[in-house]
């Protein structure tokens, strides 16, 4: 699969301009708004959405802890078997789990960081173990343990030193993911085709060989903020999209090219 679809290589930001696109997002207030504290998800969108979290099962929480919190500085919050790691934009959430598959192959290939600090940080990786997949001028993707693949890109001007950016979809259809992300959460494309929602930029690449889902990966999904899970469901329900109700505050859903999503209340005030 990795290599039908050429996926070692830095693709989306390096082959698009990231820089200018970079820039466009700016605009739309994905990294200018400043965070409580610069460890906050940011406010909801008219749709009640926001960027909530990326929810990593790996064998070994130990492991990525180190790299996330003792390297790229995360703050370590929750409780022992749900903890969280939280940067500016969004929320990861370690669990222990023993898949054998990252992240490559999957419909959510992978994340995307900012760095205040590029060099420093992409030596502080290596040593931790990280492995630097391919690399371009100010931009390189990585391979961290368990093959959960992070993108990062320089930034020198941002406030915090590790901000997040985004996520990388691929999907036959993009045009029918794009909608569904349209429809389901109210991401919005800006004239330069960039589609986001509050604290990420939806990045998709058409891919010709059949996705995989994301479910059983190193990145066993992604996860939206919303106000009230039960009214959400109720109004994607209206909308011909089921909810999987699993508690009171949380819900899944699975878009076109098979991203799970957690669709979840309370996690922003964390």
């Amino acid at each position: 699969m990795r290599n039908n679809l050429k996926r070692n290589q830095v693709d989306f930001f390096a082959a698009h301009n990231w820089r200018d696109r970079l820039a466009a997002m700016k605009l739309c207030a994905l990294l200018v708004i400043a965070l409580p504290a610069l460890a906050q998800v940011l406010p909801f969108n008219e749709a009640g959405v926001t960027m909530g979290h990326h929810h990593l099962m790996v064998p070994d929480v130990a492991a990525q802890k180190k790299i996330w919190i003792d390297v790229l500085g995360g703050q370590l919050s929750g409780n022992p078997g749900l903890e969280f790691v939280k940067f500016p934009g969004t929320f990861l959430i370690l669990s222990q789990g023993n898949t054998s598959q990252g992240s490559g192959g999957s419909a959510l290939d992978h994340i995307t960081f900012t760095l205040k600090d590029f060099n420093g940080t992409k030596a502080k990786l290596t040593a931790a173990g990280v492995k630097i997949v391919s690399e371009g001028k100010d931009v390189m993707m990585t391979e961290f343990p368990a093959g959960i693949r992070v993108e990062f890109l320089a930034e020198p001007v941002q406030a915090a030193p590790v901000m997040h950016l985004g996520m990388h979809f691929y999907a036959t259809d993009i045009e029918a993911e794009r909608a569904w992300w349209v429809k389901a959460f109210g991401a919005q494309t800006n004239k330069d085709g960039e589609t986001f929602i509050p604290g990420a930029i939806l990045a998709l690449k058409k891919t010709e060989a059949p996705t995989v889902k994301t479910q059983g990966r190193a990145i066993d999904h992604t996860g939206v903020g919303v106000k009230n899970v039960n009214d959400y469901c109720q109004k994607l329900n209206g909308l011909g999209i089921t909810c999987e109700r699993a508690g009171a505050t949380i819900a899944m859903v699975y878009s076109p090219a098979g991203v799970r999503v957690e669709i979840n209340q309370g996690l922003e005030t964390r």
